[in-house]
């Protein structure tokens, strides 16, 4: 096995392959499309580097840039996960196992309590402002303000009520 230049492993991945797939998500803010079983993959394709016959200082370097480009394009494709939770976007499919179990979980963390600062059960339509502030713009698209401090508002999204409650612009009536 050449690891220089254009060398494959299984008859589908190489150093060189990991290095254009590493460029592509540095490159991009969407997540690109890899195959479905890549992480496994590319396992086998450094497992092949260690077990190579030739054990030079050459091929040490090309095990060890191969680890980093592997580790960077998860790191790199984790932050666009999360991205794409944030936003509530689907991901683009196939994605591997791994990260689809990331998104999953990321999105359930997301969608959980607050941190326990308000429950949604505790929270009424009624909100009275703790500053003066003007008009902003809620998670709904919807606009609140301008507001006097102490004014007393009617705020019927709970995701809104939660917004103003926890960023301590408004508090329970």
């Amino acid at each position: 096995m050449e690891l220089r230049g254009v060398a494959v492993v299984n008859n589908e991945f190489s150093y060189e392959m990991l290095w254009q797939t590493y460029q592509k998500e540095k490159r991009s803010n969407e997540l690109q499309l890899v195959p479905k079983t890549f992480y496994d993959d590319m396992k086998v394709f450094m497992k092949a580097i260690a077990e190579s016959s030739a054990q030079t200082d050459e091929t040490r370097i090309q095990k060890d840039n191969a680890a980093r480009l592997l580790n960077g394009i998860f790191e790199r494709r984790k932050q666009k996960i999360l991205v794409y939770v944030a936003y509530s976007k689907p991901l683009p499919g196939p994605v591997p196992q791994h990260e689809a179990e990331l998104y999953e979980e990321a999105t359930k963390l997301m969608k959980a309590d607050t941190l326990g600062l308000v429950t949604e059960d505790k929270i009424e339509q009624r909100l009275r402002s703790t500053q003066a502030l003007p008009e902003i713009i809620l998670p709904s698209g919807g606009k609140i303000g301008p507001l006097d401090k102490d004014q007393v508002v009617d705020v019927k999204n709970k995701d809104d009520r939660l917004f103003l409650v926890n960023s301590k612009i408004c508090r329970e009536v």
